[in-house]
């Protein structure tokens, strides 16, 4: 499976796949799961590009890392047990895709993440260190938002230790984070994770491993007839 994440227009001989995605998105995290899966099993798995493309869902999150349940009951105006059990309904989801899911877990505001993932892109990992950025987060790590582990994920994609700090003391890629979300919204996204395949059919959210790999075989072999 080749999980390129340039943002070059894909040639006629591969398919482009773009996802939009925020770090603290659990949907995000399943959606992600099922999408790779999905790749993985394709006839074509070896002619898709996956390209990954940030979307902060809420810019006015604390930059100061709390408590995810205090976060939700303080977001959505609910009591913890709503938050928790909302949580606990999530995470029988992760669950069922073998993925570990921790309902309180820190939290913070992602947009430094997010700006990482740009980074990535440049190194062809974007997704790689999405994905790793997010077992730290999901799995309930009290270090997940540390420099110094969003360093080590980065390092062992193969990004500069020093390009990683550059960036998380500077505002480099900030820029980037904004046109994706505008380009985003231009498309009609409303939530996420939000998928195009082929540059023509938009999926909004999250569906089966199976529906995204009939997507992705028949996209294929329209634009191959």
């Amino acid at each position: 499976m080749n999980m390129e994440t340039t943002t070059s227009a894909a040639s006629t001989t591969r398919l482009a796949i773009d996802v939009w995605v925020d770090v603290l998105c659990p949907w995000c995290y399943v959606g992600e799961h099922r999408l790779a899966e999905a790749i993985r099993q394709s006839d074509h798995s070896d002619q898709v590009d996956l390209r990954v493309h940030t979307f902060q869902l809420d810019p006015d999150a604390p930059t100061t890392v709390s408590s995810n349940l205090e976060y939700l009951s303080a977001k959505y105006a609910i009591t913890a047990a709503q938050a928790r059990a909302m949580e606990r309904s999530m995470a029988s989801q992760a669950a069922r895709e073998g993925l570990d899911y921790e309902p309180d877990r820190p939290v913070r505001n992602t947009f430094d993440l997010l700006r990482l993932i740009h980074l990535g892109n440049e190194h062809g990992v974007g997704f790689e260190y999405l994905r790793a950025m997010q077992a730290r987060v999901f799995t309930g790590e009290a270090d997940a938002f540390e420099v110094a582990t969003l360093v080590r994920l980065g390092a062992d994609l193969g990004i500069p230790e020093d390009e990683i700090v550059d960036v998380l003391a500077s505002d480099r890629y900030a820029e980037e984070v904004q046109a994706d979300h505008r380009v985003a919204e231009e498309l009609g996204a409303r939530g996420l994770p939000f998928t195009v395949v082929g540059n023509r059919v938009g999926i909004p959210g999250t569906i089966s491993t199976e529906q995204f790999r009939t997507i992705i075989d028949e996209n294929w072999e329209s634009t191959h007839d």
